[in-house]
């Protein structure tokens, strides 16, 4: 594995081909790949946030985002979704990539800056075409490096 500062996403924690007909249903789909963090707590972290406003950012692109007690290092896991699901994203349109970050509870920071540096990834429109065209996890992984 590559070193943290590095590479932002591992090939595990990276979701191809998923069939979720929801929001609810990816998100749990891309919970469960993070195997040492609960589940549940995942969820209502996400879940809540969303609450608070569509963290669909337009362009098929979601970042659904929160901070996670007990949570050592952040955790950023991505889905590629063939057909899209309805994120109440900002321009009505279907979601088909989205970027899942969790940070530990205590570093503001970090969740900050990570976002920001998603956010600012997935603004480009050759780097979204390379994820929809992504074949294997590994490709996935390249191209959230640093």
């Amino acid at each position: 594995m590559m070193p943290e500062d590095t590479m932002l996403v591992i090939p595990e924690h990276v979701l191809l081909g998923s069939q979720a007909q929801s929001k609810r249903a990816l998100l749990t789909e891309m919970a469960s790949l993070l195997l040492s963090i609960d589940l549940d707590l995942a969820l209502e972290v996400i879940t809540a946030r969303e609450k608070l406003g569509s963290t669909g950012m337009g362009h098929g692109v979601a970042i659904p985002h929160g901070r996670l007690e007990g949570l050592q290092t952040p955790a950023i896991v991505v889905a590629i979704h063939e057909k899209g699901v309805d994120f109440d994203a900002i321009d009505n349109e279907l979601v088909n990539i989205v970027v899942m970050l969790l940070v530990p509870n205590d570093n503001h920071q970090a969740h900050l800056g990570l976002l920001a540096k998603l956010a600012r990834l997935l603004q480009q429109s050759h780097v979204r075409q390379a994820l929809r065209n992504a074949k294997t996890e590994e490709d996935v992984a390249q191209l959230f490096q640093i």
